[in-house]
């Protein structure tokens, strides 16, 4: 609950400011955990499930708000599911020095922004990792972060005002970075 609401007063925020938004939430798709089966052409996976219509998004959207509570110190497990699916979009590129790296296969590049909300832990940004070496993957650059935890606030997030206003005030400057 707490990170929806941040999530939502984020979303709230850019509508205002004039962007069309949707929410995904993850739970709610099927997606087969990842197989390490080692495709990773830029041609998308091999199974076809829920992560189709995040691939969509990847390609379409100008940004994303990724929200997650914080479990055991990193990202929730609907959360790892999408991270570790989107591997096969990487492209293997080999220098001119003839070491390895990688592309992205995403073409359209984006802005992000990580809400993580921690109940108990004094830790929220222990996520910002994960999605610093994910998000070169799907072509997303992450320029904002909303990291709270209850402890920190002496209250439960989603009732912290001063908290949402910041949501919603980071939203419409979030929408200002694409949307101009």
């Amino acid at each position: 609950m707490n990170t929806d609401t941040i999530v939502q007063r984020i979303l709230d925020g850019c509508e205002n400011s004039g962007a069309s938004v949707s929410k995904i939430y993850l739970a709610d798709l099927e997606i087969q955990p990842c197989r390490a089966c080692k495709t990773q052409d830029g041609s998308g996976c091999v199974f076809l499930d829920g992560m189709e219509q995040i691939y969509e998004v990847y390609e379409k959207a100008d940004g994303l708000v990724l929200g997650t509570p914080v479990y055991y110190n990193t990202v929730s497990s609907q959360m790892k599911l999408m991270i570790d699916r989107s591997y096969c979009l990487a492209r293997p590129v080999i220098l001119p020095s003839g070491k390895r790296s990688y592309e992205s296969a995403v073409v359209k590049k984006k802005k992000g922004m990580v809400v993580s909300v921690g109940g108990s832990g004094s830790n929220p940004e222990c996520v910002l990792p994960v999605f610093d070496i994910w998000s070169t993957e799907v072509n997303l650059d992450i320029v904002d972060s909303i990291l709270a935890t209850r402890t920190q606030l002496s209250e439960e997030p989603m009732e912290c005002t001063e908290l949402l206003e910041q949501a919603f005030s980071k939203g419409k400057k979030f929408t200002h970075l694409f949307c101009q």
